[in-house]
């Protein structure tokens, strides 16, 4: 009973620290340029998510489970794929009623924060499987791992919630979406633990990981980087924040490893 309480209790840290984390971009209002500058940001934080953690995350689930790694490329192309396909339907039944620039910038914006949160929530529910398999492993690794998730998740909240600033969502609006968002992990977190207590879960994760990573893929490369250089006057200085968002999970990665 007391390792469900400490687990509950770990948990709503958890959700306090992605709440903070997706509130920081909306202290104050932003200019569009400023908007696109940070999510250059955030694309240098999604593509070192992507190939410093999450890749690397899956492989090593993929290794120790005995999966095959042609399946483990089908689970990556097919997140990849899918995503693709649902922006293409997205796009096919709601089209803009008006076609200026502007009108078409904001329904690509909320085609790419959809698609966004698609992907982060197959991987958020996998980090609560994560969560608990540490927890019932010990409590000592289930703080260092709690630690280690709450940087990850406050980072993942910054970089959604910056996109979200390019579309026409009211801040109210998008803290509800991204308060349901930050309830994923700690929930099926909880319902992994109850599940799972006493049995060994690892290697489990390692096949939604790599749907999740290329669904990961989709978004960072072929939403938010065009999204980074979409102002042409300012592509130095997206380019700067990408690699500063890169740098960054990569110090986080060495700091504090994010191993499932």
């Amino acid at each position: 009973m007391d390792s469900i309480v400490t687990f509950i209790a770990y948990s709503v840290v958890l959700l306090l620290v992605s709440m903070v984390g997706a509130a920081v971009p909306r202290v104050r209002k932003l200019k569009d340029s400023q908007a696109h500058l940070l999510v250059a940001l955030s694309s240098g934080i999604f593509i070192g998510l992507l190939f410093l953690l999450l890749l690397p995350e899956a492989l090593h689930e993929i290794e120790h489970s005995g999966h095959d790694m042609h399946t483990a490329m089908y689970c990556l192309l097919g997140g990849f794929v899918l995503i693709m396909l649902i922006e293409v339907i997205i796009k096919r039944l709601s089209p803009t009623d008006c076609h200026c620039h502007s009108c078409n910038d904001a329904h690509s914006h909320k085609i790419t924060t959809f698609s966004s949160f698609i992907g982060l929530s197959v991987h958020a529910a996998c980090d609560g499987m994560a969560l608990a398999a540490t927890f019932l492993a010990g409590a000592e690794i289930g703080l260092v791992a709690t630690v280690g998730m709450c940087i990850h998740k406050f980072v993942v909240l910054f970089s959604l919630s910056s996109t979200m600033l390019l579309t026409d969502y009211c801040n109210k609006h998008s803290m509800m979406y991204l308060g349901l968002f930050s309830l994923i992990t700690p929930i099926s977190g909880l319902i992994f633990f109850l599940l799972f207590n006493g049995i060994d879960i690892h290697g489990m994760t390692g096949l939604p990981l790599m749907f999740a990573a290329g669904t990961f893929m989709y978004v960072a490369l072929c939403d938010l980087l065009p999204e980074a250089f979409h102002r042409e006057k300012q592509n130095h200085k997206s380019f700067a924040l990408i690699v500063l968002g890169i740098l960054l999970m990569l110090v986080i990665s060495i700091l504090f490893p994010h191993t499932h």
